[in-house]
């Protein structure tokens, strides 16, 4: 016999009684733990999901910018080398050969293209990092989330230290130390725990990598900026020497005018045009202009893309912090920039 709760005996409560009784009391003790750990650190898959689409959405438009950008840097000594070329053979006084641009001038423009270069390479380890934060999410064990995250990281940081120096400014301290493997707790840690633990690494060493690609973005638009008159004149001096040379038609430009004027143009207009002086006048400068709207619209990009990094910085804040998280501003800044590197819209009916 088993002594009951009040000391009394319990009636057929023998030793094997017992035994099943002590041993139900245990598993329900267990079941009763387990079920209060799960329910208070339960991994955040579902708004780790959202953040991982939303980053793989946002460095595949990163890398459409990357592109563009390196190509206009680079073309610019090609439309320079054109444009010095045409002027120099076109002044009977000169001997005609081919004319570049003088290293001293284009210095600043190629390093800025290098640079443009590690940002690519850096937001494509970003998004390999965020396609395994979704696989760890998903809880897909194949994801190589430390490495692919420390990866990250590492480029990111290059980036920047790389833009500082540009800048002259200083290059940026390390976060935090680097992130050691999990221990393997084996049945000590429940496996909802562990993953849960594994996506908050991965999320802060995600957003370290965010902070330090948008730190480097913003001194690369400084240089950029500084850059703008110049690839202004470059553009505009090697569209210039097109058109004065009969190589491009005046619907270039007359074209998006009358579009966005609503107007329909006549079916000889580029004839026209040539035989006006006042007309060539007009149209070379608005091919000036239309060359600082392509800088301006680049200029627009670099803020767009910064604000979309700060979007993303924000919601990796509020996982940080185990709140609601929303992709709805990320995805919002994300439609601009997508918009602003689409082709041009076809002509309005009725214009060539």
């Amino acid at each position: 016999m088993r002594p009951g709760f009040d000391g009394a005996s319990l009636p057929g409560s023998s030793d094997k009684d017992w035994g099943i009784i002590v041993r139900h009391r245990a598993l329900i003790a267990v079941a009763g733990a387990y079920a209060l750990v799960a329910g208070c650190a339960a991994a955040p898959r579902a708004p780790a999901a959202s953040l991982a689409s939303a980053g793989q959405q946002a460095t595949s438009a990163f890398s459409a910018q990357v592109q563009q950008v390196e190509a206009d840097l680079r073309y610019a000594g090609v439309d320079e080398a054109f444009s010095l070329t045409f002027q120099r053979c076109s002044n009977p006084k000169l001997t005609c050969k081919a004319d570049v641009e003088p290293a001293s001038l284009s210095g600043k423009r190629v390093a800025l293209a290098n640079l443009v270069a590690l940002r690519g390479r850096a937001i494509d380890q970003l998004g390999a990092a965020y396609t395994a934060f979704g696989q760890e999410a998903a809880y897909d064990g194949s994801a190589d989330m430390a490495g692919a995250g420390q990866a990250a990281l590492d480029s990111a940081t290059g980036f920047a230290a790389a833009a500082a120096k540009l800048t002259g400014g200083t290059a940026p301290n390390p976060l935090s130390p680097k992130i050691s493997g999990l221990a393997d707790f084996g049945f000590r840690m429940l496996g909802e725990q562990l993953q849960r633990k594994r996506l908050l690494q991965g999320n802060r060493r995600i957003a370290e990598a965010v902070l330090q690609l948008r730190n480097g973005l913003a001194d690369e638009q400084t240089i950029f900026d500084s850059l703008a008159e110049y690839l202004v004149g470059k553009r505009a001096d090697a569209r210039l020497v097109l058109f004065q040379s009969g190589l491009t038609s005046s619907m270039d430009v007359l074209t998006p005018l009358a579009d966005q004027l609503g107007v329909t143009l006549v079916p000889n207009a580029d004839s026209v045009v040539r035989g006006s002086p006042a007309l060539t006048a007009s149209l070379e400068a608005s091919l000036r202009a239309s060359a600082r709207l392509d800088v301006i619209a680049a200029q627009g990009r670099y803020r767009t893309a910064i604000a979309a990094l700060d979007a993303m910085l924000r919601q990796h804040a509020a996982l940080e912090k185990q709140q609601a998280v929303s992709i709805d501003d990320v995805t919002r800044i994300l439609q601009q920039l997508n918009a602003s590197l689409a082709p041009p819209p076809a002509p309005a009916k009725g214009n060539p």
